[in-house]
This record gives C-alpha cells, structure tokens and sequence, in this order.
C-alpha cells in the first residue's frame, strides 16, 4: 500500500509540475488537455454569447467558464465571462476576470469600465474612482459613449463622496 501511494504522489507531483511548465511557457489548457482548435473555441463562444443574448445566463456561465479554462489569454472569454458573473450578481467574480482581460488587453477600457461598477455595487467608491480616471485617460476618443459614460459615473461618484465627507463635517 505504501509503494502505490508514494507512486501516486509521484505522479501528481509529475503532472503538476508540467501543468506548471505548461503556464510559464504561455500553453494553455485548451491546446495540451482538451486539444480543442480555435475554430472550436469560436464556436463555442458563439454558443454561449447566443445563451447570454438570450438571458440564459446560468448556461452561458458554464459555457464562458470552460473556455477561459481551455484559454485564460482571451480577453474576449475573460469579458464575457465577466460580463455573465455581473449580471448574475457576482461582482467578486466579474471584478476578478474584468481585471484579467485588462491584463490581457491593456488598451481597452471597456474592462475596466465594467470593473469600476463592480466595484460600486460592492461599495468600493475610492477604487471605483481610481478605476474611471484610468477608463477616462485610456479612451482614445474623448467624445466616445464609454468616455461619456465614465465621466457621468465618476462625477456622480465624487458628487456623492464630497456629501458624504460634508454631512461627516456638520456632525463633528
């Protein structure tokens, strides 16, 4: 008994160390485990956006989950499955793949833009702030809807705070 388990262990610490090698190396899971291709990839991100249009959104999360799993480099799959945790309800989790898209796509503010709702939802003004200058300054177009939109929110966002600190003012 002692010999299978020692051998058992041996192995997990085998396949662990490759799935590790597999990361450092830029692999994804999708290419090595699954050996889906990317056309089979695309269309099951077809599938799972036509879920979500649909408000099938339990659905649609299994769906974008497996394919962040397959590959945690899209920003497209990290989006949408931000997106499916939002609506949900599940700001944590839409917070935390909103954040790796932005990683991944360090030019697109729409992430990040999305974030910062999470962050209001879950009451976090101060990093919602932070995160709607950052959407502000990375909008390439400053007349855009997405600039608009963050520039409404953060000044609503700071409207709110100055009250706020001022109505904490009065009682002092």
């Amino acid at each position: 008994m002692a010999n299978q388990t020692t051998y058992e262990d041996d192995a997990d610490i085998v396949a662990s160390e490759a799935f590790i090698q597999l990361l450092k190396s830029g692999g994804t899971l999708g290419d090595a485990y699954w050996r889906t291709t990317t056309d089979e990839r695309e269309a099951l991100y077809q599938m799972a956006y036509g879920l979500y249009e649909q408000g099938r959104y339990g659905d649609a999360l299994k769906l974008f989950s497996s394919l962040v799993m397959q590959d945690h480099h899209e920003p497209r799959y990290l989006f949408a499955l931000g997106s499916t945790c939002q609506v949900l309800g599940r700001h944590t989790d839409a917070l935390q793949h909103y954040m790796a898209a932005a990683v991944e796509n360090a030019d697109d503010p729409l992430p990040i833009f999305h974030a910062a709702e999470c962050l209001i939802a879950m009451h976090h003004f101060s990093e919602a702030i932070d995160s709607l200058v950052l959407v502000i300054e990375l909008c390439p177009d400053k007349q855009s809807a997405l600039h608009n939109r963050a520039k409404v929110l953060l000044q609503g966002l700071q409207t709110a705070q100055q009250q706020t600190t001022g109505a904490q003012d009065e009682h002092l």
